[in-house]
């Protein structure tokens, strides 16, 4: 592979991990918006032995709920996240898997403990110059 093609890949591994410490980032400043930002009209999420197609709405609510509701003492990488892209550049993936704590507010309003490992794949494929997120596979 030619040295151009390879920075090219490199820079694309860049910005997958750089969209990874921006996902912590978005849980502890409340931003809605990035969850919702540049997914896929078909956007898959597995988790839970299910297969589920959840709307941009569903999403956001789904997130305004959990962050609402959440204070995040923790929000870390257990190991370095593993960052994979396509020989073509076109598709790309990322293997993370966190540490969270903090603190959850209730549905009787009581407050609880969090604290959780997590590791998922999240699936992105290249539409000109960004990345679009396909779907993600998860494990609690």
């Amino acid at each position: 592979m030619p040295d151009h093609q390879q920075d090219e890949l490199e820079k694309r591994k860049e910005e997958l991990k750089t969209y990874h410490q921006e996902l912590i980032q978005a849980h502890f400043q409340e931003d809605l918006d990035f969850f919702t930002r540049d997914i896929s009209q078909d956007y898959f999420s597995v988790s839970r032995a299910e297969i589920r197609h959840p709307s941009e709405k569903e999403i956001r609510e789904q997130f305004k709920n959990y962050l609402g509701r959440t204070s995040f003492r923790e929000y870390k990488d257990l190991q370095e996240p593993i960052i994979g892209i396509s020989r073509d550049g076109s598709l790309g993936w990322s293997l993370v898997r966190v540490r969270v704590a903090g603190d959850q507010e209730g549905e009787d309003g009581s407050m609880a403990d969090l604290d959780f490992t997590c590791a998922w794949i999240t699936l992105f494929e290249r539409q000109g110059e960004k990345w679009i997120r396909l779907g993600e596979v998860s494990s609690f």
